[in-house]
């Protein structure tokens, strides 16, 4: 194994994938595995599976899956250079200077990129603390002072304070030989036309806003209110216009406000404890509410509630309460949210502050059991919705607006039935009102309601495929499994199946030997002299079967080479999931062994006269040997009788009829490292 291997093989120890996953989405218990909303699509049943044992994830949807440096990888949108440092930090696995990326990672400019906009970040963000803390800034600090903030608050959230100049960021970076680039490419800084730096941020309290792993990706500013004033009296005395009161980092390949909540990292584990979501409009808002003790609260950060932040909160509970506030501009934006959730399956509930004040301000006036007083008298959404609806009917008189305020309400009705939003019961009762403002019958209402909530094509797709329960799932994630890690039927014994018949046969018996392969890798060492890649077809098997050849031949020691970090090495989402299907199909439990094969004492098929048929029923390791053995034979059969006599080698160009010799190749490139520490003889040692 090779240096580089090795540390990717430490870390992989030191973490623990359900730990890691289960910060970024919340799982359940199924059975023997976790299960939880895939992250990596629009999940609206829980389809990604999490094995503790066996250290990988799996989504039965979109076919996402590997290790832990594949989530990290995918979800944080990381090198794998980058993923390895973000583990290591996070086990505290001590690494070397530098490694340089892991075989077909490739990406290293951009990881460099970023690294460099991250280190750019924290520098900042350290740079914007001390200018808080320094004696000649006492505004900005009484200005938090008088919003209530303790010194605990301002050094938990790391609240900063941005300068009144146009230079001394870019000064503070030249003086400590921090290069320009880095702050330019995360809109610290800008360029005037001369090509000169200057501060984006300035007289400023500074917010840094960090993603879910944790990294400070971006930061907003807060003008200070002496200087908002005086930029307003300067523009009605003809200058230029008024700076605006929030200011957030541009969108980059760190940040995108859009995709980020501000605190989202450290309300996280309040909202799974709580099962519930709190969303406000401001820093300030959540500052109090966590101050208080109201830790399950977040923001937008200056944009309405989008997809991509509900997909987030999602991922951590299914009840999410609005705060907005009970201005104008708050009702739009309660409605706008109202709008998104409503289809979803979760409860939503929205209240709003009494007396026009914003959460902050409650929270400093009343203290935190008041403020979670009012959000458990938060009112279900729809019923808002409805009021809100009926005074509006009521209110006008002309028929073209209540036809419109009407089939608004069926809309949104109709999205929250085919949401499963809503049950029956509650249907009904909601149809029954509607009929009887709108004046129609309960019947055509309930038609109405139908015909615009009909799901798409698509949609219903999705939805068959969320819904089935796969083989695959139930093999690798059921709850019914028997020692030796083979799935049992409900009956308690395996089911019976033949390998026969010449389509589904062949797939069938790759499968149950790249399969059982993966689940047990020490069988290769009984069968490596009869594996060859001229008894696959072409196609997603024989290269899987070429990249676990050569995996298996590099190994220095087939007790310590795991399916994750097999998994890991693979990039191809088609690969992926042909592995999982085909340990899966190795699993799924017992199998009548055809008339024309028997095993020999060691496991191995060989051929056997048609007057000895005989059905075996085997359990955990001497299954898995038995359904290799038996599915060599098979596929030696179906080869010309040249090839079956003397098959070729596992690490060599599978010959004869079928050439795979690329699929090798491209598989030994992959798994160089490993191959380079490969014990002499062709195989690993017992």
């Amino acid at each position: 194994m090779s240096d580089t291997t090795q540390i990717f093989q430490r870390v992989r120890d030191a973490a623990r994938i359900e730990e890691l996953i289960g910060e970024h989405i919340a799982l359940r218990p199924a059975g023997r595995e976790l299960v939880g909303l895939c992250p990596f699509h629009d999940d609206r049943r829980p389809s990604m599976y999490v094995s503790p044992q066996k250290q990988i994830y799996y989504c039965f949807v979109c076919a996402s899956g590997g290790d832990v440096f594949r989530f990290v990888r995918n979800y944080h949108k990381m090198t794998a250079g980058e993923a390895l440092r973000f583990l290591a930090q996070r086990y505290g696995v001590p690494l070397p200077e530098y490694h340089g990326p892991r075989p077909g990672a490739g990406g290293g400019e951009e990881s460099s990129r970023r690294e460099k906009m991250l280190a750019a970040n924290a520098w900042a963000a350290k740079y914007f603390q001390e200018n808080l803390a320094a004696p000649g800034n006492q505004a900005p600090r009484a200005y938090l002072q008088k919003r209530g903030l303790t010194a605990a608050t301002i050094h938990d959230f790391q609240l900063g304070f941005a300068a009144d100049s146009w230079s001394a960021l870019a000064q503070a970076a030249a003086r400590q030989g921090i290069q320009e680039e880095p702050l330019l490419a995360t809109g610290l800084l800008k360029r005037r036309a001369d090509g000169s730096p200057f501060d984006a941020l300035r007289n400023r309290i500074i917010f840094p806003i960090h993603n879910l792993g944790d990294q400070l990706i971006g930061f907003g500013g807060r003008i200070l209110p002496e200087a908002g004033v005086a930029s307003a009296s300067a523009v009605s005395a003809g200058a230029d216009a008024a700076p605006p009161k929030y200011l957030n980092s541009p969108e980059t390949v760190l940040f995108s406000k859009r995709e980020t909540l501000y605190a989202l990292p450290r309300a996280r584990p309040a909202i799974i404890r709580a099962g519930s979501a709190v969303v406000v409009e401001g820093y300030m808002d959540v500052l109090a509410c966590h101050q208080c003790g109201v830790t399950h609260v977040v923001a937008t950060l200056g944009t309405a509630l989008t997809e991509r932040h509900i997909g987030l909160l999602r991922r951590f509970c299914d009840r999410v309460i609005l705060v907005f506030d009970s201005d104008e501009a708050g009702r739009r934006a309660a409605d706008r949210a109202i709008e998104l959730l409503l289809p979803l399956p979760l409860d939503v509930r929205i209240t709003h502050v009494p007396g026009g004040k914003d959460p902050c301000d409650f929270c400093m006036a009343h203290g935190g059991e008041a403020f979670g007083r009012l959000l458990a008298e938060a009112e279900d959404a729809l019923e808002y919705k409805w009021r809100q609806f009926v005074a509006e009917f009521q209110a006008t008189g002309s028929l073209a607006r209540k036809q419109e305020a009407s089939t608004a309400m069926l809309r949104l009705v109709a999205a929250a039935v085919g949401g499963g939003a809503m049950d029956p019961i509650r249907r009904g009762l909601l149809e029954k009102q509607l009929a009887d403002l709108i004046g129609l019958s309960v019947a055509e209402v309930h038609q109405m309601i139908r015909r615009l909530g009909r799901p798409s094509e698509s949609a219903n797709f999705k939805s068959q495929i969320s819904n089935t329960r796969s083989p695959c799932r139930v093999a690798l994630f059921g709850d019914r499994v028997a020692p030796g890690g083979v799935a049992a039927s409900a009956g308690g014994r395996p089911p019976v199946r033949r390998l026969s018949g010449a389509g589904m046969g062949r797939r069938r018996a790759e499968q149950w030997i790249l399969g059982a392969l993966l689940c047990d890798f020490s069988l290769y060492r009984e069968f490596h002299q009869d594996m060859a890649l001229a008894l696959f077809e072409p196609g997603p098997l024989a290269e899987l079967a070429a990249h676990l050849w050569a995996y298996l031949e590099g190994a220095s020691d087939l007790e310590h080479a795991t399916l994750a970090d097999f998994l890991g090495q693979i990039e191809d989402p088609v690969l992926l999931k042909a592995a999982m299907e085909a340990q899966a199909e190795a699993q799924t439990g017992g199998y009548t062994v055809p008339a024309d094969i028997q095993p020999d004492r060691l496991g191995r098929g060989k051929l056997a006269s048609a007057e000895e048929p005989e059905e075996t029923q085997l359990d955990g390791r001497d299954q898995l040997r038995q359904k290799i053995g038996d599915a060599l034979a098979w596929l030696k059969k179906q080869l010309p009788a040249p090839q079956a006599a003397a098959p070729s080698a596992p690490a060599s160009p599978g010959g004869g009829a079928i050439d795979l010799s690329a699929a090798l190749r491209r598989a030994q490139e992959i798994h160089r490292p490993a191959l380079s520490q490969r014990p002499r003889g062709g195989t690993a040692n017992p």
